[in-house]
């Protein structure tokens, strides 16, 4: 996997007590002997203002989204691979430029 692959996986809420199977973007992979994912979650519910975390995604052939939805790139976790259900495809080059930039302002 690689940064601006769209995974469908089981994402667990912030209290850690339920999971719920979503999609979610490709950070990066750790680069320990467990090759697991750091991914940002997707959501289907857009808010009418966008925070400055949040990335607006069309529904394209790239992403293969379902629906138009946004990246939270602030809702970060680590998965396991096998844990992956399904790879869905990738951020479009404009999507992909605009994820790394706001996931850099995160530690600025």
């Amino acid at each position: 996997m690689k940064t601006g692959d769209v995974v469908l996986l089981p994402f667990p809420f912030a209290e850690l007590t339920n999971k719920k199977v979503r999609p979610a973007v490709v950070v990066c992979e750790t680069q320990d002997k467990y090759r697991d994912l750091v991914v940002s979650a997707i959501s289907s519910v857009v808010p009418k203002k966008l925070s400055k975390n949040e990335i607006l995604l069309q529904t394209d052939k790239h992403n293969n989204l379902r629906a138009v939805s946004i990246i939270k790139v602030d809702r970060i976790f680590t998965a396991k691979q096998q844990d992956v259900i399904v790879r869905l495809g990738e951020l479009n080059q404009t999507d992909l430029s605009n994820f790394k930039e706001r996931f850099k302002s995160l530690v600025e």
